[in-house]
C-alpha cells in the first residue's frame, strides 16, 4: 500500500513520518512555549516540502489556541502590540521571498532561521526592549513566519526575561494573531489550497496527542534536557538542509 488515501496525495510512509514530526513539535511547543515550527520546518522540508509553511502555520495556530486558555491572564498587549505592527512589512517581504526564491535558496534560508532560533534559545542575548527593537523583531518574525512558519525566535529574544507562564501566554497570543495574518497573506498570494486543509485534518490527531502528552508528563521531565534534545534535533536537521 503506497498511499494512505488518494486525496492525501502522499505515500503512507511519508505521512506517518510527518505525523510523528508534528506530534513531537506540538509536545515541545506545549512544554516550552515555542518549537513546533523550529522542530517541524527542517524535517518536514526534507520529508514533504509542500507542507511548509502552510500546514505548520495552521498547527502553530491550533497549539497556541490550546495554550492561551491556560495563560490568558498573563497576556500583556503592550509586550506584543508593536511587534504585531512590525509583522505587516515582514510578512510582505516574506511572501516576496517565498514567491521568487528557488527552493534550494529557501532551504538554506530556513536552515539559517532554525540555527538562529537555536542560538537565541541557547545563549539568551539581552538586547534592549523598546519600541524600535519590538518593531524590528516583528519584521524579522514576519519574514521568518511567512517563509518557514518560524516567527517566534525574534520575539522570544526580547521576551526571555519574562516569567515562564507570562512568556507562554504572550507567545501564544502573538502566534494566534500572527498565524491568522500569515494565512491571509499566503492565501492572497495563492499559496493555500484545499489540499492543505484536508491534509491538516489527517494530522490533527497527532498534534492533539502531542499537546495532551505534554500536559500530562512535560512537568515531570527536566526542561533543560527536553530543550537540549529538541534543539539538537533541530540543529542536525538544519545542517542536513545546508549540506
Amino acid at each position: 500500500m503506497n498511499n494512505s488515501l488518494p486525496w492525501i496525495d502522499m505515500p503512507l510512509g511519508v505521512w506517518l513520518a510527518c505525523s510523528a514530526v508534528l506530534m513531537l513539535g506540538a509536545f515541545v511547543q506545549r512544554a516550552t512555549g515555542f518549537g513546533l515550527a523550529v522542530v517541524g520546518a527542517p524535517l518536514l522540508l526534507m520529508l514533504e516540502p509542500r507542507l511548509v509553511p502552510v500546514v505548520l502555520v495552521l498547527f502553530g495556530f491550533t497549539v497556541s489556541l490550546l495554550m492561551v486558555r491556560h495563560y490568558w491572564q498573563e497576556i500583556r498587549l503592550d509586550a506584543i502590540g508593536i511587534a504585531l505592527i512590525g509583522r505587516l512589512p515582514g510578512n510582505a517581504l516574506g511572501i516576496w521571498l517565498l514567491l521568487t526564491a528557488p527552493l534550494v535558496v529557501l532551504e538554506k534560508l530556513i536552515a539559517a532561521i532554525v540555527l538562529f532560533a537555536v542560538i537565541v534559545t541557547l545563549f539568551r542575548f539581552h538586547p534592549p526592549v523598546n519600541r524600535v527593537t519590538l518593531f524590528l523583531a516583528g519584521i524579522l518574525s514576519g519574514v521568518f513566519g511567512t517563509v518557514a512558519a518560524i516567527g517566534g525566535p525574534p520575539v522570544v529574544l526580547l521576551m526571555h526575561g519574562f516569567p515562564p507562564d507570562r512568556l507562554r501566554g504572550n507567545l501564544a497570543a502573538f502566534f494566534i494573531l500572527t498565524s491568522l495574518l500569515t494565512l491571509m497573506t499566503l492565501a492572497l498570494a495563492g499559496q493555500v489550497s484545499a489540499w492543505h486543509f484536508k491534509l491538516a485534518l489527517t494530522f490533527l490527531p497527532a498534534v492533539l496527542i502531542g499537546n495532551a502528552l505534554a500536559d500530562v508528563i512535560a512537568h515531570r521531565l527536566d526542561r533543560r534536557l527536553l530543550q537540549g534534545v529538541s534543539l539538537g534535533l533541530c540543529t542536525l536537521a538544519a545542517l542536513g538542509l545546508l549540506i
